[in-house]
């Protein structure tokens, strides 16, 4: 299996497409969040979490992150 490398921006910015895709909006007070920016903004280590687990899969599938 050859191994794709990305930088840990190109990650991040996957990780937030696939939290935008699968979640939907989050409202709060009657305004309306992207899913990624509330999980980021509320709960930070949740975020972070997530995101690791995220890269694991990654790394799983063939990929290297290439932490900046």
């Amino acid at each position: 299996m050859q191994t794709i490398t990305m930088t840990e921006s190109e990650a991040l910015s996957q990780y937030d497409d696939m939290l935008d895709d699968c979640y939907p909006m989050a409202e709060i007070c009657g305004y309306q969040y992207q899913p990624s920016r509330a999980l980021r903004e509320l709960d930070p280590i949740a975020y972070r979490v997530g995101f690791s687990d995220y890269c694991s899969s990654l790394s799983e599938d063939g990929y290297e992150i290439d932490y900046d």
